[in-house]
Parts: C-alpha cells; sequence; structure tokens
C-alpha cells in the first residue's frame, strides 16, 4: 500500500521504536507482529477508526480499548511499550500505514539477526519431521541462515510446494510443472 512522505517518515520512526523494543529477542518479536498484525485489522474498521479520530473520547480511553482488544486477541498482554505505538497511531492517523511498519520491522529484525523470512506453501500439512527436513534443506540453500517459516496449504497445488522468499519464487508443485508442460506444448504447436 503507497502512504505519503509524511506518513512514511512517520512510520519510519515508529518502526525504530519498536525495533528499539525488540533488540534480538525472537519472543519479543513475535509478541510485537501478533499485536501489529491485530492493529492491521482495524485499518478498515469504521468504529475504531471513527473511535479514533473522535476528539470528545481521551487519548487514555482510546488506548485502554485498543488494548482491551488486541489482549484479548493475543490471549494475554501486550508488549510492553505498545501504548506509545497505539498513541502515534491514532494522533498521526497512521492506519494505513501499519502495513509499512509492521513490514519494516520484519525485514529490520530478520536482517538484525540473521533470519530468512520464507513462505511455504504445500498441497497438503505436513508432518513436524518433513516440515523440519524442508526447513534444513532451505537453511543449507540459504548460506545456513536460520529460515522462520510461514506455512500455508493449499490443495489447488496437488502435490509438491511452492516456496517465497521476499521476490523470488519457487515452484515445485506438480500443478505449476503441469502448467509449464501445457506452455511448452502451446509454444510447439
Amino acid at each position: 500500500m503507497k502512504i505519503g512522505k509524511k506518513a512514511q517518515s512517520r512510520a519510519k520512526r515508529i518502526v525504530q521504536y519498536v525495533l528499539g523494543r525488540i533488540g534480538t529477542d525472537d519472543a519479543a518479536f513475535s509478541l510485537w507482529d501478533r499485536a501489529t498484525e491485530v492493529l492491521e485489522g482495524f485499518r478498515f474498521n469504521r468504529t475504531a477508526r471513527t473511535l479514533s479520530l473522535d476528539l470528545t473520547v481521551s487519548m487514555t480511553r482510546k488506548l485502554d480499548v485498543f488494548r482491551s482488544v488486541v489482549e484479548s486477541a493475543l490471549g494475554g498482554s501486550v508488549p510492553e511499550g505498545f501504548d506509545t505505538l497505539v498513541g502515534g497511531i491514532v494522533l498521526e492517523d497512521l492506519w494505513n500505514a501499519i502495513p509499512v511498519i509492521r513490514e519494516g520491522v520484519r525485514k529490520s529484525f530478520y536482517a538484525r539477526t540473521g533470519q530468512v523470512d520464507v513462505t511455504i506453501v504445500s498441497a497438503e500439512s505436513l508432518s513436524e519431521q518433513e516440515r523440519q527436513k524442508v526447513v534444513q534443506t532451505l537453511s543449507g540453500s540459504m548460506g545456513n541462515r536460520r529460515v522462520k517459516a510461514d506455512w500455508k496449504t493449499e490443495p489447488a497445488l496437488i502435490a509438491g510446494l511452492v516456496i517465497q522468499s521476499g521476490t523470488h519464487v519457487w515452484d515445485g508443485s506438480l500443478k505449476g510443472r503441469l502448467n509449464q508442460l501445457k506452455q511448452e506444448l502451446l509454444d510447439w504447436a
């Protein structure tokens, strides 16, 4: 999503703030990532946006409401410093910048900790042993960097895996291979 230069500048400051809170702690990163994911859901929520812009509601009350909703979604407490993040988003009306903030935190954290963020899509759910083998293989092919895998299932793949890391996509699915063969036959005909 595109945001203005002013919002980008403010989003960068928020990214730096969150990274300062996280350091290199995986557990802290995970909590912040889940919390910002929940906040991302408020972007198109009319009630949340109305509350955010309502000048008759105190900032303390707004923070209480957002904290309560996020705590409920997380099944526990919000990360330390969460109110500062939400306060900045509310005061600066940065709801549309939340995906940019979340992505900035993710990229910077992974770079800082030497991790690689990878999305792995399989035709059916893999066992834990199969997942570990895939992650080990990927780690070896990526210079033994730690792989942070986001697993998804898509039965339309028929068999195999589709792996995405950044803008790189490797399609090892049967569906992908069949599409490739179809294209080769069409080109040949």
